[in-house]
């Protein structure tokens, strides 16, 4: 009996879960498209979709704990680079990190109805991994971009972990902070697996953790040392990780 009503229980929150992501959805990605087309920055099509990133996180509350907000300067621009593990990680740093970002995705997703659309005429940066030339391209035309306060956001391990483990990571954003000579600051997510798993659909209520780290200067390096600066990150999004992640579960009693 217990197992039946939770089991209902579940379908109805996954439900609520799609039903309002949807809605969101449909309103605010329309908004954005029309208001992009008289935007010259993106800034105002990325507020829009800081209020898509709250309304998804209030609905089904998820609370955002930030830690180290002092460690950068908001008129300047960086290369945030983090790790992945829910497709809540996007809507949480957009709400924590005060400045316009521009996230860096696969191409796949600039596909998706609406969405994507949406996400594309917001100029977030997508690259096609499958063709290095044309990433490459891209990214060089995205450089141009990144100032006043305007960043770039990148997900390294370019896929999300089932489990929050770290996984390996991908070189497309240490690649395009060399090019643009601007400062990494590294940024790890944590216990985001545990409030919306990869492939699950409900989005459990609890509390969610971005910890940003000290910036790393990319000024000396070339494209030949971005392994060396790749691991350099890497360390401390692991350590960081460690330090911070808790033996007990963040998701709130429901």
């Amino acid at each position: 009996m217990n197992r039946t009503i939770e089991t209902l229980k579940n379908g109805i929150m996954a439900f609520w879960t799609m039903f309002t992501t949807i809605v969101y959805t449909l309103v605010i990605g329309v908004l954005i498209m029309a208001t992009s087309l008289f935007s010259r920055t993106g800034k105002f099509p990325f507020r829009l979709g800081c209020a898509w990133s709250w309304l998804l996180m209030k609905t089904n509350r998820v609370r955002i704990q930030v830690i180290g907000l002092e460690k950068f300067a908001r008129e300047k621009s960086y290369v945030f680079i983090s790790n992945h593990s829910s497709n809540l990680d996007p809507p949480a740093v957009a709400l924590a990190i005060p400045q316009t970002l521009r996230f860096i995705g696969k191409s796949s997703l600039a596909k998706i109805p609406i969405f994507g659309w949406a996400a594309k005429m917001a100029r977030l940066i997508f690259i096609d991994r499958s063709n290095s030339a044309k990433s490459i391209e891209t990214i060089n035309k995205a450089v141009k971009d990144l100032k006043d306060g305007i960043s770039a956001f990148f997900f390294a391990e370019g896929s999300r972990s089932i489990d929050g483990v770290l996984q390996s990571f991908k070189k497309g954003g240490f690649v395009l902070a060399i090019k643009a000579n601007l400062p990494i600051i590294p940024i790890t997510i944590i216990d985001s697996y545990r409030l919306l798993p990869k492939n699950a659909v409900r989005i459990r209520p609890g509390i969610l953790k971005v910890i940003i780290g000290d910036p790393i200067e990319t000024s000396g390096y070339t494209d030949k040392d971005r392994d060396l600066l790749l691991k350099k990150v890497r360390d401390v999004i692991e350590e960081t990780i460690r330090k911070y992640s808790e033996p007990y579960s963040c998701v709130l009693n429901t």
